[in-house]
């Protein structure tokens, strides 16, 4: 390809040469000046400047253009000898001028190509940019930057996303980007480019080696912007697909709370309604008449999915942030004793010990919340123990903060890891959390709860005796505070 530019270039100055000496010879048969055969020559030196690349032939024309008007024009006529000093200076001036004026053509030139570069250059980027922006999936983004740059470098350059591409051939080089921020790696007469998003590696761009060693300065400017536009535009479509996801998630909670939400308000009242009834049968019969253990079991039955109920409306409000906590001080004790009241309804076999200070314990708290976490605790714990085993709970200050444990005597975690407890919908057999007859909400309200009260709560193997111990923190307010603070 260089080779026909040269001989290109030659054929060029040449003819140009020899059309500029016939001319001259015409002009000069006419009787005109020197001068205009000497301008005749500065003229074709200009015109191969315009039609040549570089200076070389601007040069060249310009000395062998001299050595042509003396031999041609200047006495004696065929030599390159001339009697008259004065052509020595003529000659000088015609070379300098040729020079001058091929030189500053040759630049002008160059400029005018190189601004042309720029032009198109900025063009593709724009186009690139353009187009790039327009595309909202990955398959159309792969089409079209895959045509772009083999159209611009004419060589072939491919490249993978991570998430559009299922098997990757180069898993090696992906996993160096990965945990290192590198500009490129050269492996197997490839070179690969990185392309980085906001915090992550979206996809790889690859060609061969040589390639990019042929490529100009500016040609490998414009590459690297390229890779940064090809990246943002990956990110800004990974960043669409997350938010429909999101969106999309969103949308579905939104129903299944509603959905929640309703089916729960319509149970509240026929369960009351049975609740009601059994205990009325509980109490116009005996104890040990078949009556009075039906009715029980109606009643608990009832019992268990009221608190259920309870828990899914609780969790509907927490998750659309609406659980409202209106604190008053109430004693521990007291709340300890109404949550176990309600349990021992019909558990009455349960044997259930408490341990409070013998000083009365004020704690801001919202009652009926705080009373349902432990009702929820309690319940899980009858749950994991038999009925001869007893459940112990404890009470008590430190470091200005109520201490609410509840802890069992039965099998513990059996190894699995207790803070999945408080996951939603954690129902895995076996597993120490309100699974049995549930569907995994307990724990995860009673978390909840804890936590708009600025407390915490976790889960532990007791340390004296095999058991699961459950353990509430609550902030010791200021007695003197208001007593009906809302957050």
């Amino acid at each position: 390809m260089k080779f026909k530019s040269y001989i290109h270039s030659l054929l060029i100055t040449v003819i140009l040469l020899v059309i500029a000496s016939c001319v001259g010879l015409f002009f000069q048969y006419l009787d005109w000046s020197e001068i205009t055969i000497v301008l005749i020559y500065i003229i074709s030196i200009l015109i191969i400047s315009l039609l040549t690349k570089g200076y070389i032939y601007g040069i060249i024309s310009s000395i062998i253009a001299t050595f042509l008007f003396n031999y041609f024009f200047t006495v004696p006529y065929y030599t390159l000898l001339f009697y008259d000093s004065r052509y020595f200076i003529t000659f000088i001036s015609m070379t300098l001028t040729s020079i001058i004026v091929s030189t500053l053509t040759s630049r002008i030139q160059l400029s005018q190509n190189q601004a042309y570069k720029n032009a198109q250059n900025m063009k593709m980027l724009y186009e690139l940019t353009n187009h790039l922006s327009k595309i909202t999936d990955k398959q159309r983004l792969y089409d079209e930057v895959y045509h772009i740059l083999n159209q611009y470098f004419h060589y072939p350059i491919d490249f993978i996303f991570l998430d559009y591409h299922n098997e990757h051939k180069h898993q090696d080089i992906i996993d160096c980007f990965r945990n290192e921020n590198q500009k490129y790696i050269i492996k197997d007469m490839y070179i690969f480019f990185p392309l980085y998003g906001v915090s992550r590696l979206l996809g790889i761009l690859f060609f061969k080696d040589d390639n990019f060693q042929h490529m100009d300065e500016t040609q490998k400017h414009i590459f690297y912007l390229m890779i940064d536009n090809i990246s943002l535009a990956l990110d800004r479509i990974y960043s669409i697909e997350e938010q429909l996801k999101l969106n999309e998630a969103s949308i579905k909670e939104h129903y299944r709370s509603n959905l929640l939400r309703s089916i729960s308000h319509d149970l509240r009242t026929p369960l009351s309604g049975i609740m009601g009834t059994s205990e009325m049968i509980m109490g116009i019969n005996q104890p040990t008449s078949s009556s009075y253990h039906l009715a029980q079991d109606i009643y608990q039955e009832a019992d268990w999915l009221y608190l259920m109920v309870q828990n899914i409306l609780s969790l509907t409000k927490v998750q659309e942030g609406k659980l409202v906590i209106h604190k008053e001080y109430e004693a521990i004790e007291e709340v300890i004793g109404s949550a176990i009241s309600h349990v021992q309804k019909n558990m009455s076999e349960r044997q259930i010990e408490v341990h409070v200070p013998d000083e009365v314990m004020m704690v801001a708290m919202d009652a009926q919340l705080i009373q349902q976490v432990i009702i929820n605790l309690l319940d899980n714990a009858f749950k994991h123990t038999s009925n001869n085993e007893k459940i112990v709970i404890n009470a008590y200050k430190q470091d200005h903060q109520c201490y609410l444990v509840v802890e069992d005597y039965g099998d513990g975690f059996l190894g699995e890891d207790p803070q999945k407890l408080f996951g939603m919908f954690y129902t895995q057999h076996q597993s120490y959390s309100d699974s049995f007859k549930g569907v995994g909400l307990g724990l995860t309200i009673c978390k909840a709860i804890i936590e708009a009260h600025q407390g915490t709560i976790e889960a532990k193997e007791c340390l004296n005796h095999q058991g699961a111990q459950f353990i509430i923190t609550l902030p010791m307010e200021d007695e003197y505070e208001s007593n009906n603070i809302s957050c």
